[in-house]
């Protein structure tokens, strides 16, 4: 039977991304997307296929995945709360937890109140649609997230992207733009691919000079910059201030959910017009319960924010005298680029060979010619841990022809 013509139309796209990930894993052992990890409990190790693997591309900023305080929490939330919540957080879903949680947020990042939401994707999309419409004015870091940018293309404002990092460019941008409604400007504090940080004070200037709000996605800053984690904020030595916070609870923070801080009041709009918050299943109490817990430790630790920042320092430093690009990493992201789609699945491959998990970025979540291996040094890495990777990388790049 001949399919729909509906389908027709979809099975030249599915078969050329079907025809894209035969090209890179012809081989079992060529998979690098998509793979079952099972945690080796609290360490930074992953076991595949009977094999103990270093894993080097998660998102464990400070070590706490697995960590018994947290996994205790979680346990606790079930069982006083369940697994799930019975509704959305405006009608039967909010538990006392959730704003526990909230007020701990709040507490951490400096803020008089804030917002949990089911994950960072629904609070970037939530509230941007809840900030803009149309008549506004949105103004996108070329390197913004994809929540970021596709909560700005739903809202049906005006969209303008300016060059990564390059406040005078925005400057430009804002003065060209039309006048009138909300002009908002919106930019990752810890870039993901890239690993640097948005001149915040710079930026902080040009929007006054030109009356636009300053919003902020700190999901790879939490817990990983500033002197006690606390984000570009701190970083920046709390000489300027973000008017819009928001962020994860799934980078350093080992649960799900998003968040978003600010006035009481802006809360209170945000919760009613933040289509995503209002209408999805309210955060799970295991998530939440880890959550706290994390950040409460977090507060109580921040030397695991200052390990990982020296580690990540010292990691950069070898790896660049090494031969490798890492662009203009700062933080515990850092970059290996390496060029072409299929350089990166050939490296990952024999990375892994070699004992190590660096997981390859390819296009289009980086531009063409930039593919790389993500990288993130955590507080759960030792040193030795960082010395046997970085030996695995300098190895596995010689033998692929990337390193001479």
């Amino acid at each position: 039977m001949n399919a729909p013509e509906a389908w027709r139309h979809l099975e030249p796209k599915i078969e050329a991304v079907g025809q894209r990930i035969r090209q890179l894993e012809w081989d079992s052992s060529r998979r690098n997307n998509f793979v079952p990890y099972t945690a080796d409990g609290n360490t930074p190790y992953v076991m595949l296929d009977g094999e103990r693997l270093l894993m080097m591309s998660g998102y464990g900023y400070i070590g706490l995945n697995g960590d018994t305080r947290v996994v205790a929490a979680a346990k606790a939330a079930i069982d006083e709360y369940g697994t799930g919540t019975p509704g959305v957080r405006a009608l039967a879903g909010t538990i006392p937890l959730h704003e526990e949680l909230e007020e701990e947020v709040a507490h951490f990042l400096g803020r008089e109140s804030a917002l949990v939401f089911s994950s960072g994707y629904a609070g970037n999309v939530g509230t941007i649609g809840a900030l803009c419409g149309p008549g506004d004015t949105i103004f996108l870091d070329k390197l913004d997230h994809a929540s970021i940018v596709d909560g700005a293309q739903l809202t049906g404002a005006t969209l303008t992207r300016f060059r990564h990092n390059d406040p005078g460019h925005l400057d430009r941008r804002l003065a060209a733009a039309e006048p009138g409604g909300t002009r908002l400007v919106i930019v990752d504090s810890v870039y993901s691919m890239d690993g640097d940080i948005a001149p915040l004070p710079e930026l902080r200037e040009v929007c006054d000079r030109h009356g636009a709000l300053l919003m902020v996605d700190e999901a790879h800053a939490l817990g990983v910059i500033g002197a006690t984690g606390r984000g570009i904020e701190e970083h920046f030595e709390y000489k300027v201030r973000a008017d819009i916070k928001v962020g994860t609870l799934s980078k350093a923070v080992p649960a799900n959910g998003g968040w978003i801080v600010g006035s009481k009041p802006f809360m209170d709009y945000v919760k009613r017009f933040a289509r995503p918050f209002l209408f999805s299943a309210a955060l799970a109490p295991a998530q939440v319960g880890a959550a706290l817990e994390s950040l409460r430790i977090l507060d109580r630790e921040p030397e695991r924010v200052t390990y990982a920042q020296r580690e990540s320092a010292r990691f950069r430093d070898i790896v660049k005298q090494a031969g490798f690009n890492t662009a203009d990493s700062e933080t515990a992201v850092v970059p290996l680029i390496v060029g072409s789609d299929q350089n990166a699945w050939d490296y990952a491959s024999a990375l892994r060979k070699a004992g190590v998990i660096g997981l390859p970025v390819i296009s289009p979540a980086v531009p063409p010619g930039l593919a790389r291996l993500r990288i993130a040094i955590t507080a759960a890495h030792s040193r030795a841990d960082i010395d046997f990777a970085i030996d695995a990388f300098v190895s596995a790049a010689r033998q692929t022809g990337l390193l001479s």
